[in-house]
């Protein structure tokens, strides 16, 4: 890397799973309250996966409160200030990218449309930020192939992004911010109940098929999918927590808690999800695995 930089790849300072490629690194962060400063010598894409709220500042503007829902992108170029921090945090996954890198991934884009947004919808980049969550958790198992082609197009969408402004990225105008709360709000509230279409569209006020149509336009993924997204957080959650204390926990106790219908249940969405098993997720929630060839850095 040339010239300064500040804690440029691992950015809030909390476990990850992290890896890196030739001019790129991806770290998968998860949920945790967080405070970090720093100006990347790299340009930085981010990806929520969960609901985060806070403080932040780009470019030495004044600090304001943010409030990002999940499955939303942002772009912050390289050399920016930045400034975020927050109580909580919430799973988050980073894409930092070389300039020349992203140069050569996107030539068409000029540096003066390199320009920092937040809290974006683009639909089409939710499975690529999946995709390479999964390839995080795979660590060295993962194919560099895979990775590489799922970060070229990463690259792609947010020049295309940036150069149409961003306007192409707006979600269908009904399922408004207020709804998709809502949504979220009634899993999280029943995760260990069997929840139905129906239900969920009687209290959004909409159609089933409505629902459902709008929800995968506005985030690029499905409301079961959604759901089950939902139940392997609480689950790592859980699992996590008892293994910081220290305690075994029962695996079939966590699967009833969050609304699988067994162990055998949750381990399918684990392995469809994050490509590994429950006990896998927690062995290396206390060692992360190395990602690919020891020798492979990230180029400036």
């Amino acid at each position: 890397m040339s010239g300064p930089e500040r804690n440029t790849v691992t950015l809030p300072h909390r476990s990850a799973l992290h890896g890196e490629g030739l001019g790129f690194a991806v770290t998968a962060l998860p949920a945790a309250p967080y405070q970090v400063s720093y100006m990347p010598a790299h340009h930085v894409i981010g990806f929520t996966f969960e609901r985060q709220q806070g403080v932040d500042a780009f470019g030495g503007a004044r600090r304001r409160p943010f409030d990002a829902e999940p499955w939303r992108l942002a772009f912050t170029p390289a050399g920016c200030d930045v400034f975020s921090a927050s109580d909580r945090g919430g799973e988050y996954l980073v894409l930092s990218v070389a300039p020349a890198t992203f140069t050569r991934l996107a030539p068409g884009i000029a540096t003066s449309q390199l320009q920092q947004f937040t809290n974006v919808a683009d639909p089409l980049f939710t499975p690529l930020a999946s995709g390479l969550r999964r390839a995080m958790a795979l660590g060295a198992a993962a194919p560099s192939l895979a990775i590489e082609t799922l970060v070229a197009a990463a690259v792609e969408r947010v020049s295309v992004l940036l150069d149409a402004g961003r306007q192409s990225a707006q979600p269908e105008r009904r399922m408004t911010s207020r709804r998709l709360k809502r949504i979220l709000d009634h899993f999280e509230a029943r995760l260990a109940e069997d929840i139905g279409l129906a239900d969920l569209a009687r209290d959004c006020g909409l159609s089933a098929c409505y629902l459902a149509r709008s929800f995968r336009a506005a985030t690029g993924t499905t409301l079961h999918a959604a759901l089950v997204e939902r139940r392997i957080a609480r689950a790592r959650s859980l699992m996590e927590a008892a293994s910081r204390r220290g305690v075994s926990v029962s695996l079939a106790e966590v699967a009833a808690a969050t609304g699988f219908s067994s162990h055998a249940h949750m381990t399918t969405a684990f392995r469809r999800v994050l490509g590994i098993t429950p006990s896998e997720w927690t062995r290396m929630v206390v060692s992360p695995p190395p990602f690919g060839p020891t020798d492979r850095r990230t180029a400036s």
